[in-house]
């Protein structure tokens, strides 16, 4: 009995064509086949064949190939301060902003490992809210970028997706993003999570899941902000893992008290 070839495996080559947006070429040269014989299975199995037009822009598009630790890392800063823009409904960028060059050059370097490039040059500018000069970095628009951002944004507005996995990794991005230590009187610290920019009911979900990972948390209602309990403020920082840069360390400095 033969062996089935990839192309010829119906949900395979739907999500390369239709999901991953990958030619025709492309879908031949990973199986090393005739772009003629991609098509050929396309109709076979019914899968619509995007326009002419579409297909050029698809050709010359910026294309990544993006692993589960780099959607992870990603949603952890959408979580926080990360954004995804987007110009056209067939691709999106990454944007990020800090008024530490150390973070921005994290953030590029680490894009760069998923084969997510960086365009230009990092920007410096002068934040008069903060008071201080603050650094800007923008990735090149992919394609594949643009279904994460269908998923984390309503009418331009962030929500938080519902198959959102609250992993180590996506923690220590969004806690490095979005959260601080706080200290109240001579107790031991509890952790809080600024994400008032989110809908109510996005933050209620969220502490469910915080809730299902074992750690208690619950909602500031003035300023619909996650405080997680001072009992699992140091099971926490456990679960995330240790700081990947100096300038984010101090979040890090845990101080028991009584």
């Amino acid at each position: 009995m033969k062996t089935k070839k990839l192309y010829q495996n119906k949900d395979w080559l739907e999500n390369k064509y239709l999901k991953e947006k990958l030619s025709t070429y492309q879908i031949g040269k990973l199986c090393n086949v005739d772009h003629h014989t991609i098509l050929h299975w396309l109709n076979k199995f019914d899968i619509p064949i995007r326009s002419r037009g579409e297909g050029i822009y698809l050709a010359k598009a910026n294309h990544c190939i993006l692993s589960l630790k780099a959607i992870e890392w990603i949603s952890g800063e959408l979580l926080g301060d990360g954004h995804l823009q987007s110009k056209n409904s067939r691709s999106a960028r990454f944007n990020y902003g800090s008024k530490y060059l150390e973070y921005i050059k994290y953030v590029s370097n680490i894009l760069t490992s998923f084969g997510i490039e960086k365009v230009g040059k990092i920007r410096k500018y002068y934040h008069e809210k903060m008071d201080c000069y603050t650094y800007s970095y923008d990735s090149r628009y992919y394609v594949e970028l643009l279904s994460i951002r269908k998923k984390w944004y309503l009418d331009g507005k962030k929500i938080i997706p519902r198959d959102l996995e609250l992993t180590p990794l996506v923690c220590r991005q969004w806690f490095i993003g979005d959260g601080s230590l706080k200290y109240y009187k001579n107790y031991s610290p509890y952790i809080k999570l600024a994400t008032c920019g989110f809908f109510i009911k996005d933050v209620e979900w969220l502490i469910l899941q915080l809730s299902k990972l074992g750690f208690k948390a619950t909602r500031q209602p003035n300023q619909n902000l996650i405080n997680i309990s001072t009992k699992s403020t140091k099971n926490f920082l456990n679960y995330i893992g240790s700081c990947p840069v100096k300038c984010y360390q101090y979040k890090w400095n845990y101080k028991k008290k009584r």
